[in-house]
């Protein structure tokens, strides 16, 4: 199904759980995020939820976002100048797709204000230093798939991928080497589709157990901890 201005105009907006304006897109076999230009950028958090996105991008300007609910997608590519269009980016979840390399992540390095991540369920979280990798590249984050960032990881991470002059590690530099399937700049006007897509539908779609409502409340609690936890930091 293609994102339309008719099919955002008739998908539920709504004051969720921790007071944010969400619009819900989920569940609509979407292929391709076009037209949320739609959107007006009245929203704090938007919902996308198991559809069948492949590349994370093609975003207008939306400057009041802050959630981005992107689970159990086909999402194997981020675009480059993401943050450009999100800049205010504070909770990602990519649960369930398919991105494969740790230098595919590279585009989020740049959303400075990336707090909460999740990766779980994508091949590239079975990488070798998949985790340690996330926590020194996105230094904002303070929970990753769940998990509290702990100080004694943002050390080792450091030690894994940063010499003492400062300069990236060997390993480091492997990681970088391998070539990225990020889409590159954008050459379109935003709100319009990316062409180069695939959108055909999944011959079968997989159903997951874990519900969205589900998701958010573990995100909330894990919050709700990490503030809790700080207090004595």
């Amino acid at each position: 199904m293609k994102l339309t201005a008719d099919l955002i105009a008739s998908s539920p907006s709504y004051i969720n759980a921790i007071k944010d304006r969400e619009l819900d897109l989920s569940s609509n076999n979407i292929a391709v995020i076009e037209n949320l230009g739609a959107t007006r950028d009245l929203n704090d958090s938007l919902n996308l939820c198991h559809n069948s996105i492949r590349i994370l991008g093609n975003f207008p300007t939306l400057d009041r976002l802050k959630c981005l609910y992107l689970a159990d997608n086909r999402i194997a590519a981020i675009e480059r100048d993401l943050a450009q269009f999100v800049p205010r980016l504070q909770t990602l979840v990519l649960t369930n797709n398919d991105l494969g390399d740790l230098v595919d992540l590279e585009p989020l390095k740049e959303l400075g204000e990336l707090e909460i991540l999740s990766l779980a369920n994508n091949p590239v979280m079975s990488k070798k230093h998949a985790r340690l990798w996330c926590v020194w590249r996105l230094t904002s984050l303070r929970v990753l798939d769940f998990e509290r960032v702990k100080q004694g990881e943002r050390m080792e991470a450091k030690r894994l991928f940063e010499t003492k002059d400062g300069e990236l590690t060997d390993l480091a530099k492997s990681i970088l080497d391998v070539k990225s399937s990020a889409p590159s700049t954008n050459t379109f006007e935003p709100g319009e589709g990316l062409h180069e897509a695939v959108a055909e539908k999944t011959a079968e779609e997989i159903q997951k157990e874990q519900s969205i409502s589900e998701l958010k409340a573990k995100i909330r609690s894990e919050m709700a901890q990490v503030e809790a936890m700080e207090q004595y930091i």
